[in-house]
């Protein structure tokens, strides 16, 4: 389809433009057109992730293998960093594992992440994904221990100490090095090979399965696509026609990936799986227009494939 073609190539310019690289797919749901640009392209998840752990979690549920309202006594001092939900908590607190699902999807909660993933198992998500038909994406490892590796990486003992160092609390030396792109680059976090990874076209695809209902039984989709349509900051959701709602989960990672994934309903019903996958030229840099491009350049793959 060369209309399709020209379109794809416009919009990989305009990533280019706005500083980054990008890989994306966009799927028309009903009638299975769709557009590209490096759609199999291992990509790094960062919290994208997510999406995986509450399907696995919400397909336990439906077995009866996991009660929902199950309490976690939670205390802050001892959970995964991040920058919003239960890391930031001052106080212990008592959360059932829904509203832990809850967090994880609607505040990209890393804590309540960790604490599913935990819970539901990384191999049980990996076997999900694999029925799925996922044969390239795999969860490696829970947020803690990508986020120390990483810190290992850049030069910390920790990420504890990256966290400080990026806070200037360590002195500018150190906060040069916490922010090096050479070090960065070189981190696990950032290569798919071995960290959480997925394509653009495997992750459209899987938000089909759950949209029609078969990456697990029908109530646990449902749940999914509920849950997914909670999140509170949304790229996808800057620039969508009257009517138009998107379920979706974003993903950030130290000023260098920005992504978002989910699916697009229109007014009339019509609906589009979109996973868009950027990587900042120069970490920190061009935040706001690489955000907006994401925004922007979905809703153009939509109306070429409309």
């Amino acid at each position: 389809m060369p209309d399709l073609d020209d379109t794809a190539v416009q919009i990989a310019r305009r990533f280019q433009d706005a500083g980054c690289e990008v890989a994306l797919h966009v799927l028309d749901l009903q009638t299975g057109a769709e557009l590209g640009i490096d759609p199999d392209a291992p990509v790094v998840l960062a919290s994208v992730f997510k999406i995986f752990v509450a399907l696995e979690f919400y397909a336990q549920v439906s077995a009866g293998l996991i009660d929902p309202a199950e309490r976690m006594a939670l205390d802050p001092s001892s959970l995964t960093a991040g920058p919003s939900g239960l890391s930031v908590f001052a106080d212990p607190a008592v959360l059932s594992l829904r509203d832990l699902c809850l967090q994880m999807m609607s505040v990209s909660d890393n804590a309540a992440t960790d604490l599913l993933l935990a819970r539901v198992g990384l191999e049980q998500v990996n076997a999900r994904l694999r029925a799925c038909g996922c044969s390239h994406s795999l969860v490696v490892h829970d947020l803690r221990t990508m986020f120390d590796d990483m810190a290992v990486d850049i030069g910390f003992s920790d990420y504890a100490r990256l966290a400080a160092a990026r806070s200037g609390d360590l002195g500018k030396a150190a906060l040069a090095q916490s922010n090096d792109p050479g070090r960065v680059d070189s981190a696990s976090a950032f290569d798919p090979a071995r960290t959480n990874r997925s394509t653009p076209r495997e992750m459209t695809q899987l938000l089909r399965a759950i949209w029609r209902d078969e990456a697990a039984p029908p109530e646990a989709c449902a749940k999914v696509r509920a849950v997914m349509a909670q999140q509170v900051s949304s790229r996808l959701g800057r620039d969508l026609p009257d009517g138009a709602v998107v379920a979706g989960k974003t993903g950030s990672l130290t000023g260098r990936v920005r992504n978002e994934v989910g699916v697009i309903t229109h007014a009339n019903g019509r609906a589009f799986a979109v996973a868009v996958f950027t990587r900042a030229h120069r970490p920190f840099e061009r935040v706001a227009s690489i955000e907006a491009a994401i925004a922007t350049n979905a809703s153009a793959a939509i109306s070429a494939l409309r």
